[in-house]
């Protein structure tokens, strides 16, 4: 079984025999994924939308739903002030829910902000931030996501080379347009692969360590379901 942590189903009509975590960027999109079926779904505000007055709503939300996101900080891309943005996040980071975190240049602060709040399963997607960084992450019991980028990215390479096993999960940031490319849940196969040579670890046992992190990193919702 394949496991994306990190796919914008809002975004895909397709089926795939894959099990995925569901994310939101705005109240849309979070009234969209709660209605769906077969996935672990999330709500949340993503950083580029930190600021659209729809806080107080989708925090209403957040009860119905599996874990929180996408949520977190943008330091490059948002319009959105950083204080804006820092207060958005703050109020998602909850100690009994899964988060699941945006950090583009923003790495150090968000686990910060993660680990003030208590928060005890947090998620960071695609990650590739500072290698010094992952030892934190792995001492808090925090995950990273790796990308099907990973065959071409080489700053996301050299994340791989150096981030242990234990800390990683897979993701396809489905929905979401990269280099003129939409991606999709099944393409979690191709960054499988990927690390399971980059890693030299056999596929079938990468398959088992992704499967016991993605428990981990979700706790035990009863949704962990491929999608239908």
């Amino acid at each position: 079984m394949l496991y994306d942590a990190h796919c914008h189903c809002s975004e895909l009509d397709g089926k795939y025999n894959v099990v995925v975590a569901a994310v939101s960027m705005d109240l849309k999109t979070s009234m969209k994924t709660l209605n769906m079926k077969g996935v672990l779904r999330g709500v949340g505000i993503h950083p580029w939308n930190a600021g659209n007055g729809e806080l107080e709503r989708v925090k209403e939300l957040v009860e119905r739903a599996d874990f929180i996101g996408e949520v977190g900080l943008d330091y490059r891309l948002s319009k959105a002030s950083r204080e804006v943005q820092i207060k958005y996040f703050q109020e998602f980071l909850l100690p009994d829910k899964t988060v699941n975190i945006h950090a583009l240049d923003a790495w150090e602060d968000a686990f910060n902000l993660a680990l003030r709040h208590g928060v005890k399963r947090a998620i960071f997607h695609w990650y590739t931030g500072p290698q010094t960084l992952l030892k934190d992450i792995e001492g808090a019991g925090y995950f990273i996501t790796i990308n099907p980028s990973v065959t071409f990215q080489e700053k996301h390479q050299k994340i791989l080379d150096v981030a242990p096993l234990e800390i990683i999960l897979t993701e396809s940031d489905g929905g979401y347009v990269y280099r003129g490319r939409l991606l999709e849940p099944n393409m979690v196969k191709d960054a499988l692969q990927f690390i399971s040579k980059r890693k030299g670890v056999d596929e079938g046992e990468l398959e088992r360590v992704i499967e016991r992190n993605f428990v981990k990193a979700f706790g035990t919702s009863s949704n962990i379901l491929p999608r239908e």
